[in-house]
């Protein structure tokens, strides 16, 4: 474990947005989380936050008064074969190494995600989805550890103890689950079936590189995309054109960046914080972006909302206060 002191947390995050945290802890392994919790403990520290890329997080301008535990991956990374089609990782390594170790074993699942910035124990935390899969849907099972319980002990959870929502999961509902590894379930393939499933993969990163605002820090989405029924109604009651849209290109939902551009908010700014125009639900930080910018633009764009339609978009960023 590596304990930085006084750490700027601009400097740690992907939005490249954030004050001082007393403490950043990094853990590059499950025994450096393990040590983490004890000096947090042993320090008598009551704030605690574990982050891996933090690419979606948003944390305030305000030093933090507390410790960040920063998963890392090693040199080396900690991935293993546990099964003949079961791959286990520690929290801190990277999905997209996850996804050449597979392709390095003939197996496939995840290569939906290609291109997507994050740690194992984020995609678990938060379900990361994209192009209609969700790391529910590859899950096996993760060791955590609750920081609430007296005595430090590593729990194995599976598929049932772990209960999976749209950008949700038990884990972040539950602040005192650290996830330290996690375990996926794929599918062993021959070499024509990994050749499609690599395709899929790269043709993925390039959609990113095509369509997503990648010179710039974000979040990614700033918004979940519009799904309750009865918001959607309320959309296609203003906008009845985008019913075919909704039903075959959205599955069901409706895109908050084609919204956002539709209702000319593309390309707003306020300070060094904007709407990009290349994804209008990708809030970008141009350069020194503060907290409070940022804020704004997610505030202007939910009152719109609400004077469109009738509700507001909710927040797909997680905001650390």
């Amino acid at each position: 474990m590596k304990i930085i002191k006084n750490a700027n947390l601009s400097e740690f995050l992907w939005y490249k947005i954030g004050g001082k945290a007393k403490y950043v802890l990094e853990c590059a392994s499950e025994e450096d989380v393990l040590e983490a919790v004890s000096f947090i403990r042993a320090e008598k520290i009551k704030k605690c936050f574990v982050v891996g890329l933090g690419s979606n997080l948003l944390f305030t301008d305000e030093d933090y008064e507390g410790a960040i535990i920063k998963l890392v991956s090693n040199t080396k990374p900690k991935i293993i074969l546990s099964g003949k089609d079961v791959v286990e990782s520690f929290a801190g390594e990277t999905l997209d190494s996850v996804i050449q170790f597979t392709f390095d074993n003939n197996l496939v699942g995840l290569e939906w995600a290609g291109g997507l910035p994050g740690t194992v124990g984020a995609a678990i935390r938060g379900n990361v989805g994209a192009f209609g899969g969700e790391i529910s849907k590859q899950f096996h099972s993760a060791k955590v550890i609750d920081v609430s319980s007296k005595k430090l002990v590593v729990k194995n959870l599976n598929r049932r103890d772990i209960k999976f929502s749209y950008r949700n999961s038990t884990i972040k509902k539950n602040p005192n689950l650290i996830v330290i590894s996690a375990s996926f379930k794929l599918k062993k393939v021959d070499e024509a079936v990994l050749g499609r499933s690599r395709t899929t993969y790269f043709s993925n990163i390039e959609y990113r590189k095509n369509k997503h605002p990648l010179e710039f820090p974000s979040t990614g989405s700033a918004f979940k995309n519009i799904r309750e029924k009865e918001n959607v109604k309320k959309v296609l009651d203003a906008f009845p054109d985008l019913e075919k849209e909704v039903r075959i290109k959205w599955h069901g939902k409706v895109s908050v960046g084609y919204l956002n551009k539709r209702l000319d908010l593309s390309g707003l700014k306020i300070g060094n914080a904007q709407i990009s125009n290349k994804h209008s639900n990708f809030i970008v930080n141009l350069g020194g972006a503060k907290f409070s910018d940022v804020c704004s633009i997610i505030t202007k764009i939910q009152e719109t909302f609400m004077d469109e339609f009738g509700f507001s978009p909710e927040p797909e960023v997680e905001i650390v206060r």
